[in-house]
């Protein structure tokens, strides 16, 4: 029979302490930026862009878009999965919520191409920059509204 020491089991008992104090503390510390860039890496592969663009376009994606961003708990846990490469832990999500994330993850990779120059560089090397919203580059558009007769 196996015997364990009243001290060996309060080091056991500390440890798991302390490494759900640092699981905690690493899950929070995830930001907005940090499932963004997650999420677009998934598909686009390695980003070149500097934070200062990816804040900017996290910024207009939200405020375009506020309900498309999951939960505070479910976005810092998908950022810790994706960043841990286990992206087939998504599986494990209640229906609706993978319905909900793959709508986000739609919706992230749709306005980078419009909202960024990701499309447009010569390079892939080259770095990627948040342009903003651009109505309409079409130079044979006509943009008056119809006269009503």
């Amino acid at each position: 029979m196996i015997e364990i020491s009243r001290r060996s089991a309060l080091a056991v008992l500390a440890g798991g302490v302390v490494s759900t104090g640092v699981a905690y503390a690493t899950v929070s510390s995830f930001s907005d930026e940090d499932l963004v860039r997650v999420t677009l890496e998934k598909y686009l592969g390695k980003l070149n862009i500097r934070i200062e663009h990816l804040q900017q376009f996290v910024l207009a994606f939200r405020d375009r878009n506020p309900w498309n961003f999951p939960s505070e708990k479910l976005s810092d846990a998908v950022t810790l999965v994706e960043e841990l490469k286990l992206g087939a832990a998504r599986r494990l999500l209640p229906r609706r919520k993978r319905e909900d994330l793959l709508h986000f993850d739609r919706w992230v990779v749709a306005e980078f191409h419009m909202l960024t120059d990701y499309a447009w560089r010569s390079s892939p090397n080259d770095p990627i920059r948040f342009t903003g919203w651009q109505s309409c580059t079409n130079p044979f558009a006509n943009l008056e509204p119809p006269k009503l007769a």
